[in-house]
Parts: C-alpha cells; structure tokens; sequence
C-alpha cells in the first residue's frame, strides 16, 4: 500500500537523506533541518530546512530565515501556498519527485554483475550503503573507471535511496537498474517495507520502470540572486 505524504514520512526521508550525505540534520515539529556538508555560507553554516505540505505560517517563517540568510535553502515537498509576498523567495531547483516502492518481493539475493564490472560496497553506521560499480579490463573502456554509483540508508521501516548516478560514457548499460537492485538487497538485511527516494526529471522514467510511484512535487527555494550550486536531492557531487 502506498504510503501517504505527511510529516512523519517526510522527516523519515529526511533523515536517510542527510545519512546517506553525512549531514547533521535536526527536527523541530514540522520544521527539518540538514547542515549541508562542504557548502559555505557568509556565517559558515548552510542549513537547509525541509517542509511538508506547509500552511502559511510556517512557510513564512522558514522563508524568512531563508531570505535573510543568502545560501539557506527552503525545500518543499508537496504543493506549497503562495510564498509570501514581504519575504520573496525564487525557485532554484523544480522538476524533482519524491517517490515510492514497496520493498516486500524486491530480491534479496545480489545481482549478477557482468564480466566487464566489479562493485564495492562500503557499510557505514548507522545503517547505510554506499554501492561503486567500476570497469573492468574486460570493458571498452578500460580497467578501474567509475561508472555508476549509489546509496541507500535504513530508517524506521523505510529504504531511503539517494544519488542514484551513472556516469555519462556508461549509459544505456543497464547499470542504473543494476545499481537499484543491488542496494535493495542491501538494505533489506534490515527490516525496510518501503522505499523512498527523490528523483531528477530525467530519473523518473527508470523509477517508474522499476515500480516506483510518484508521491510528491519537491521544489527548493533560495533568496533571490541565490547562485547555490547544485541544490537538487538527486544527483551525485
């Protein structure tokens, strides 16, 4: 059964998210905030907060913060009202989809890599993965090129994926099907029923082939003239 978009489901995607990063993240009722890692602000702190479906007060407080504080971000999931208009705020990053899958009948077992790759898993505490499938010297491309990547983080019931990447002289290969079910049977050493991840417009296609369904619009809002680099929850560094 699909889970319903609410605040609970998205502090638990939250918090898979910011794990799988390494970002300290606090919750503070509807309000969630990830410390994002290696990103540099005018106070040296980049938060960014994290809103489910807000009313308007919230809304207008966290953009507030945002506002005054050029390299915040605000990200909403679900449609948002309309951002106030004493605290203007533009959209930086759009097209993005919080999805879902059920993780009863994903396979337990490994898949078969191919000849021409090999993958690394590395385990991290507390209960995530890290997935490197790199060539092999049976590939066209050589030996030891990386080629695709993921991660994929245990919370509370749910598998929560994230940067999902293939690298572009890899594609069409398979490997992004190759890197999802790999980590499935992963995380399924843990006791996970669902799956959450955020997905580019571009990765929405595969999730949908592999049964993921859609859930909610994500939309990241910084102040205006806010040149953030790469503010999507999707792709790798």
């Amino acid at each position: 059964m699909t889970p319903a978009l609410n605040d609970a489901l998205v502090s638990t995607w939250v918090t898979g998210w910011s794990r799988c990063r390494n970002y300290d993240v606090h919750h503070d009722g509807v309000v969630h905030a990830a410390l994002r890692s290696g990103h540099q602000t005018d106070d040296g702190q980049e938060w960014e907060y994290i809103l489910a479906n807000p009313d308007e007060a919230s809304l207008k407080a966290v953009s507030a913060e945002v506002q005054g504080h050029p390299g915040r971000l605000l990200t909403v999931v679900g449609t948002p009202p309309p951002v106030p208009a004493d605290v203007p705020l533009q959209a930086l990053s759009t097209g993005e989809m919080l999805m879902v899958v059920d993780m009863v009948g994903q396979d337990v077992e490994a898949p078969i890599v191919p000849e021409e790759f090999e993958a690394e898993v590395q385990r991290h505490d507390p209960d995530w993965f890290l997935l490197t499938i790199t060539s092999t010297d049976q590939h066209a491309q050589g030996e030891g090129a990386v080629a695709a990547r993921g991660r994929v983080a245990a919370v509370d019931g749910f598998a929560v994926f994230d940067r999902i990447w293939t690298s572009p002289d890899f594609r069409r290969q398979g490997l992004g099907s190759l890197v999802m079910r790999y980590l499935a049977s992963l995380v399924l050493e843990h006791d996970v029923e669902q799956g959450l991840l955020v997905a580019s417009a571009d990765g929405q296609a595969l999730y949908g082939h592999l049964g993921w369904t859609e859930l909610a619009e994500v939309t990241v809002y910084g102040a205006p003239d806010d040149h953030t680099a790469n503010p999507s929850h999707s792709d790798a560094d």
